[in-house]
């Protein structure tokens, strides 16, 4: 420190004294305080060290311009105002330990997760309880002014239906995905953010260790973050009728090497 100060003329040293007595004396860029000489650029700093260049500018993912960072501190702005939302209401609120938001590599989290005391759904049926309803129409309220296409899994433990039964675990995963679907767009959710409505049974448990514990049935929504959507996109992508019609134009392989040799 006292080898930077050493370079410091009086006018500097004085202009230091006063952002630090009070930063907000100083209205003007710190670029307009001092200029450095090296590389041919500014620097940042008020005090120029020589040569040193700046940290790279905005936050640590957005260095090659993807905007992962900004998109991740839109995600736990989202996460904040869903908890602030469910604890306002009490109702809802009483439901916080059911309800599990995380920002993952997908995008933002949210699982409503059943509970043996408080189920969020009837027995077997894709009904919601009024309590779970009204939280998932919370949610929804958030949701709502997001851009990010929402993915909607709908999850089971492993107790089934009798094995000859028609409706199993997979149309219920599916039917309650749909319903908590209805419920978002009660909630504000425009339809079209809708990217997919799944069930997915007993093969995601959310406790891998017992798959009848209660909170393996639940309901997984996902605010998709660019690169968790593009993926969703290859996966789901039609070919075009060009492609189809080509395709339907190429005469067999089989035939072009069959015939008199």
């Amino acid at each position: 420190m006292l080898w930077v100060l050493g370079g410091v003329n009086d006018e500097q040293m004085k202009a230091m004294a006063e952002f630090f007595r009070d930063p907000t004396v100083i209205e003007a860029s710190p670029q307009v305080l001092m200029e450095s000489q090296s590389a041919g650029q500014t620097t940042d700093s008020m005090i120029d060290m020589g040569g040193f260049m700046d940290a790279p500018k905005g936050k640590e993912g957005d260095e090659d311009g993807s905007g992962k960072a900004k998109e991740i501190e839109q995600m736990e702005m989202m996460k904040l105002l869903i908890e602030q939302k469910i604890a306002e209401n009490p109702l809802t609120n009483e439901l916080k330990s059911q309800l599990k938001i995380d920002v993952t590599p997908n995008g933002l989290q949210i699982q409503v997760l059943d509970d043996r005391k408080r189920p969020m759904f009837g027995s077997g049926v894709d009904l919601p309880k009024d309590y779970a309803a009204k939280l998932l129409e919370e949610v929804g309220k958030v949701l709502k002014v997001t851009q990010n296409r929402i993915s909607i899994a709908g999850h089971t433990d492993s107790s089934g239906y009798t094995a000859n039964a028609e409706y199993t675990n997979w149309e219920l995963s599916a039917d309650r995905a749909n319903a908590a679907r209805r419920l978002l767009l009660s909630g504000g959710v425009d339809s079209k953010k809708i990217a997919q409505v799944v069930g997915l049974s007993d093969t995601v448990p959310f406790d891998s260790e017992n798959p009848y514990n209660p909170r393996n049935r639940r309901i997984s929504i996902i605010v998709l973050n660019k690169e968790a959507d593009e993926r969703l996109r290859s996966l789901s992508e039609a070919p075009g009728l060009e492609d189809l019609s080509q395709n339907m134009a190429r005469p067999n392989l089989a035939n072009e090497h069959t015939g008199a040799h």
